[in-house]
């Protein structure tokens, strides 16, 4: 079965509900307590947003990467967190569907699919961010399996996920990717990190001391770390500026119903002030312009297209930027109410920013987009 048109909008409407009459009020928790919600997770397991991406095959419902960014986006509108939630499981089982044997796939592939186990991305380390060659954990063999040893840092759900895929040096100069159960006594989550915005997570460093590993937990070769890392960072990046425009468009939603409702000398803001509908013009272009470059995107995901990794860093620097902007001129619109906490444009304002800083910072998103654009004039005379 292929997921159609008409399907893609059930699925959005089904969200949109479930959206304002509970995802919202979840998300919201979770945003104040800053603790993970089991209850959260599994509402947006019951409502298949993990599936959306993935093919019958492969244990999904046949849709493909753009119908999970539409999803996701729609999620993002009624809680960004809860938006986020299911990144890190799609993220493992598009790498699994990728690069896995078939061992793996039904031991861990459907079951991330289906949202049955719950799945961590562990790359980042204390002294590295974006950068794959400054990674310390090593994976050294022993006999017929490994051994992993190391430390990570900002692995959400780490001591909620039920796998892990963990990066870790096997020689000096090449990265492997392993698919490490958190049942595992080597694997040791600290406390959870206090953030700004996107708490609840479970966000949190790892140890990995002493932890065993058969053969069969390598994911690809143990050379094809970074190429797994790339292949799925693209896709996160795409999945990152659908959150964003889920942003974006609430904090416009906002804007325009406080405009609406509130009132000078008997006359609705919006309708008095050329200069109030000017800001709503600005922000609704931006919002606009961000989501067709995310669909774009999500579409040369699901095609494959060479270009992906150019399009998944533009997407990143525009996404992003629009989120930020945006919820900064949504405050402008209601003033001081807008910076209390009985509106929710302040958790918007504190997530807006976020993308242009977490999950690759946006200046290393300008050096990827530049260096495609020189490579592609270099080898063709022309940019596409």
């Amino acid at each position: 079965m292929t997921v159609t048109g008409t399907d893609v909008r059930q699925i959005v409407e089904t969200l949109r509900r479930a959206g304002t009459e509970k995802i919202a009020a979840l998300a919201a928790r979770v945003d104040r307590t800053q603790e993970f919600s089991p209850e959260l997770w599994s509402l947006l397991c019951e409502l298949g947003v993990p599936s959306l991406a993935f093919s019958e095959e492969d244990g999904g419902i046949g849709g493909s990467y753009l119908t999970y960014v539409t999803g996701v986006e729609e999620v993002a509108v009624a809680g960004a967190v809860a938006a986020l939630y299911p990144g890190p499981t799609v993220q493992v089982a598009g790498a699994i569907s990728r690069f896995g044997t078939e061992e793996q796939k039904k031991q861990w592939g459907r079951d991330l699919v289906a949202g049955r186990a719950m799945g961590a991305w562990s790359f980042t380390e204390p002294q590295t961010g974006s950068d794959p060659r400054q990674i310390t954990t090593t994976a050294v063999r022993d006999g017929s399996g490994w051994v992993l040893n190391g430390a990570k840092m900002f692995t959400s759900f780490a001591a909620y996920a039920d796998v892990a895929l963990v990066f870790a040096r096997t020689t000096p100069d090449r990265l492997g990717a392993f698919l490490v159960p958190t049942s595992e006594p080597g694997w040791q989550p600290g406390a959870p990190i206090k953030m700004l915005a996107f708490g609840g997570q479970g966000t949190a460093p790892v140890t990995l001391h002493d932890l065993r590993l058969p053969e069969s937990a390598l994911l690809g070769e143990p050379d094809q770390g970074f190429a797994i890392m790339v292949a799925t960072e693209a896709e996160a990046k795409v999945r990152a500026g659908a959150i964003c425009v889920g942003i974006g468009r609430r904090a416009l939603e906002e804007a325009v119903r406080y405009a609406s409702e509130r009132l000078h000398r008997g006359d609705p803001i919006g309708a008095k002030f050329p200069t109030v509908q000017s800001t709503l013009g600005e922000m609704s272009a931006a919002v606009d312009a961000a989501r067709a470059l995310v669909r774009l995107a999500a579409t040369a995901v699901d095609r494959r297209d060479p270009a992906v990794s150019r399009l998944a860093a533009s997407t990143r620097i525009v996404a992003a930027r629009m989120a930020r902007e945006v919820t900064g001129l949504a405050l402008e619109v209601c003033g001081a109410y807008g910076w209390t906490q009985e509106m929710v444009l302040e958790r918007l304002y504190r997530e807006g920013k976020f993308y242009e800083v977490g999950q690759g910072v946006i200046e290393l998103q300008r050096v990827i987009v530049g260096k495609r654009r020189l490579e592609e004039f270099r080898t063709t005379g022309r940019l596409a």
